[in-house]
Parts: structure tokens; C-alpha cells; sequence
């Protein structure tokens, strides 16, 4: 028990250091480099004083011992105060909002998603029609064009959106999508459905769900050298800027893989979960039928 004590106390110390402490350093040194520049070029200046910044501690060490217990205990508050925004940030990007202006936003979202549907729908219809009169040429023309507007159809929602943002739509798409073909109420069965999962597939989703955490990691640091640029040296803004966008793409992809990864599982495993809950499958896999059955089973009455 003391070696596996030890053990992980190395790794969160690891982890520590790398999530908080070196990141947070950088920052620090951006943000002196940054201050002293002053929306200039002047990077001779900018050496001056920063060179006046270092403690001259003659015969002691006692004032750079300070110093860098003081930079360091800076680096840590950082550290710290991007993990609380980047818990902020994520809560932002799939909280389902219903405040003004997602209404707006949602209603934007929805014509669009209609408008694409409607024009897959129109060419689906005459890809059939094209097929029962015989011209294979016409059909595969509109084939592809139907798979064209499915696929502008599915980047805005898989489903009809019902939320402000891409990303919480996306997850609010896997339940739909799960409780349509299985009768199954994702946020009852998923607790249950890890139990039943293989390490390697735990492990896809620890490492999906990791990324997200990262992205939105990044947009909190985006955010305080955003707030550097503004303040002392433009060229660290843009810079925020881009990783800002960097984030966010990334933060969708994430999701977008860790939907995918959940609505695989239930895809594979569902029968395997009924079996371990005692109810019987006539067709070999879950209907809608056997889903409610397990609803109620796991729901026990509340």
C-alpha cells in the first residue's frame, strides 16, 4: 500500500507540474516580456527592464530564493485559475442555454437544418424516381447530390437542433439517437454501460474525454493572454486569438468523437447489458420494446 501511495503521488506531482506550474511560468514571462514592451518594438528597452526585474543578490542567495518561490506560487495561481475557466468554459460550451439570445440562435440553427433536410429529402425523392424509371445515370447524380445536403444537414445537428451550440446539440443528438433505435435513456444506462466495457474501449473514451479537457484548457489560457494583449503588447492578442479558434476546433472534435465512442458502445455492448440485466433478446439485439423493459428495470420505480 505505501509503494502505491508513492506511486501516485509521483504522478499527480508529474501532472502538477505540467498542468499548472510550467504553463504558468511561461505566462508570467510573456506577460513581463509583454509589459515592458508596451504595445512597442523596443526590444532593447524591454531587456533593460527586465534585467532590473532580477534581484541582485550580491553574496545571498536569499533574494533569488524569494524571487522564484514568488514566481512560482504566481505560476501555480494561474495554473489554478485556468482550471476553474477552463471548467467554465466547458459548462459554457454544453450547457443547453435557453436564455436570450439562444432562442435566436436555436431558430437560426433550425432553418438552416430544415432547409438542408428538405433539400436531401427532394433529392432523395428523385434519385427513387429516377431508379424506377431506369436512368442510372440521373440516379447517381442525384445520389450524390442528396449525400451532399445530408452531409451540410449533419455538420449543423444530426438530429433537429434544440440548442444554441454545435457541441451540446452534438450530445443531445447521441441520446435522441439512442433512445430512437433502443428505447434507451442514455443518462441511466451509460453508469451501468461502463461497468460492461472492455479496457480498450474505456480507454478511447478517457482519452477523448482528456482531449475536451485540454481544449478547453487552451481557450482559458487564450483568455488571460488575450487580456495581456490588450493591455500591454498587441501581438500577443492576436496570438490568444488564434488559439482561441485553435480550441475550439479542437473541443469539436473532441465531442464529436466522444458522441461517436458513446453511441458505439451502446451500438455494440446493449445486447451484452441485457443479458447481465436478466432480459431475454428474441432478435439478438435491443428493440425499442426490450429497451423500455429496461428502462423500467433500471429506473426501479422512480
Amino acid at each position: 500500500m505505501k509503494g502505491f501511495l508513492d506511486e501516485i503521488g509521483k504522478q499527480l506531482a508529474g501532472r502538477w507540474v505540467s498542468l499548472l506550474t510550467v504553463p504558468g511560468l511561461l505566462f508570467l514571462v510573456t506577460t513581463a516580456v509583454a509589459q515592458s514592451l508596451g504595445h512597442t518594438m523596443d526590444f532593447p528597452r524591454a531587456k533593460d527592464r527586465l534585467r532590473d526585474l532580477v534581484p541582485d543578490h550580491g553574496e545571498t542567495l536569499a533574494p533569488l530564493v524569494l524571487a522564484a518561490l514568488v514566481a512560482l506560487a504566481l505560476a501555480t495561481f494561474s495554473g489554478l485559475l485556468v482550471h476553474w475557466l477552463s471548467v467554465a468554459i466547458e459548462e459554457f460550451w454544453l450547457t443547453p442555454w435557453t436564455v436570450w439570445p439562444a432562442g435566436l440562435l436555436i431558430r437560426g440553427r433550425r432553418r438552416r437544418w430544415a432547409r438542408a433536410h428538405w433539400r436531401y429529402v427532394r433529392a432523395d425523392r428523385r434519385r427513387e424516381q429516377a431508379q424506377m424509371e431506369g436512368h442510372a445515370r440521373a440516379a447517381e447524380l442525384h445520389a450524390r447530390v442528396a449525400v451532399q445536403h445530408a452531409a451540410r444537414r449533419n455538420g449543423i445537428a444530426l438530429t433537429r437542433p434544440c440548442h444554441a451550440g454545435w457541441m451540446a446539440d452534438r450530445l443531445n443528438s447521441c441520446g435522441l439517437r439512442v433512445m430512437g433505435q433502443y428505447g434507451l435513456d442514455l443518462d441511466m444506462v451509460w453508469p451501468r454501460m461502463w461497468l460492461l466495457l472492455p479496457e480498450p474501449a474505456r480507454a478511447d473514451v478517457r482519452a477523448t474525454r482528456d482531449k475536451l479537457s485540454q481544449a478547453c484548457g487552451l481557450a482559458a489560457w487564450s483568455l488571460l493572454y488575450l487580456v495581456v494583449g490588450c493591455l500591454w503588447w498587441y501581438p500577443v492578442a492576436l496570438a490568444a486569438l488564434i488559439a482561441a479558434f485553435l480550441a475550439r476546433s479542437r473541443a469539436r472534435r473532441a465531442v464529436g468523437s466522444l458522441a461517436d465512442l458513446v453511441e458505439s458502445s451502446i451500438d455494440v455492448y446493449s445486447p451484452l447489458l441485457a443479458e447481465h440485466l436478466g432480459v431475454a433478446l428474441p432478435h439478438g439485439y435491443v428493440t425499442p420494446a426490450i429497451g423500455a423493459s429496461l428502462r423500467e428495470r433500471i429506473r426501479k420505480g422512480a
